[in-house]
């Protein structure tokens, strides 16, 4: 074992993830049933998405099954590292992404670019009905995506607005009263290597909201933190952390991860 991935073996083996209580879907059944996190991501050949906490994730028909189990694998660890990390109270904050983008870069992926932004929303006069308009906007203008990502996303986000079931597993993770945050991912295969790009925003509203998706802003003001990253997966890291990942997390309790029909 090379000293870099004792290194990321250790890591692993220390972090303490964040358990959460169970909801309406069991993690532990689905996963007897369809064998590993990557199928909630769709089929190889095949576009798919998924919620795994408070990203909305979309990965290309490129991605191999293998490429679904790690990049299901790796959100959900991640996740549940910076929840336990930045605590209850900023798990809403600009904190978490930045605790979350930390753990993604300690596990098999190298930061390619990451780049963080501020903007205030109006209501009155954002010209968005409600934060995943406003969302989905952001997306459509941004050059870290490609246009194929950019259908994507907007499909995948567009899709989660109408399954009433799943926006609520969704909201768990992501309204916080007046503090509320999501990201919106993508992942694809570029010259033979896998790769994440996302988009987190955090908002401090001046009301609090019950669902960061679908609730009307027009009497609201918010200051939002936007985060852009970029990464690359070390292949050989990932095979190598693969197995200690997933037990790691089938240690852990609760329900992180759920697939979106799109």
């Amino acid at each position: 074992m090379s000293d870099d991935i004792a290194q990321i073996s250790k890591y692993i083996a220390s972090a303490t993830l964040a358990p959460i209580q169970a909801g309406q879907y069991s993690r532990a059944r689905v996963l007897v049933e369809v064998g590993d996190r990557g199928k909630y991501l769709g089929k190889p050949g095949e576009n798919g998405a998924a919620t795994v906490g408070s990203t909305l994730v979309s990965v290309l028909a490129n991605l191999t099954g293998l490429n679904r189990r790690d990049v299901a694998n790796s959100l959900e660890f991640s996740s549940r590292v910076a929840i336990k990390e930045v605590g209850e109270p900023n798990e809403h904050t600009a904190e978490y992404w930045a605790a979350f983008t930390k753990s993604i870069t300690q596990i098999g992926w190298f930061r390619q670019s990451d780049q963080w932004s501020s903007d205030f929303i109006n209501g009155s006069t954002a010209g968005a009905e409600n934060f995943s308009d406003y969302v989905i906007e952001n997306v459509r203008s941004d050059p870290l995506y490609s246009d194929a990502e950019k259908e994507l996303v907007i499909q995948a986000l567009t899709s989660l607005r109408s399954q009433a079931e799943k926006r609520a597993f969704f909201r768990r993770f992501t309204a916080g009263g007046n503090k509320g945050s999501y990201g919106v991912n993508t992942a694809t295969v570029t010259n033979g290597a896998l790769a994440m790009r996302f988009s987190a925003f955090a908002f401090n509203c001046s009301a609090v909201v019950d669902d960061y998706l679908t609730c009307s802003i027009k009497n609201i003001t918010a200051d939002v933190r936007k985060n852009n990253v970029d990464v690359a997966a070390n292949q050989r890291t990932i095979d190598s952390i693969r197995n200690q990942i997933e037990a790691r997390l089938d240690e852990a309790a609760g329900d992180f991860i759920e697939s979106v029909e799109i």
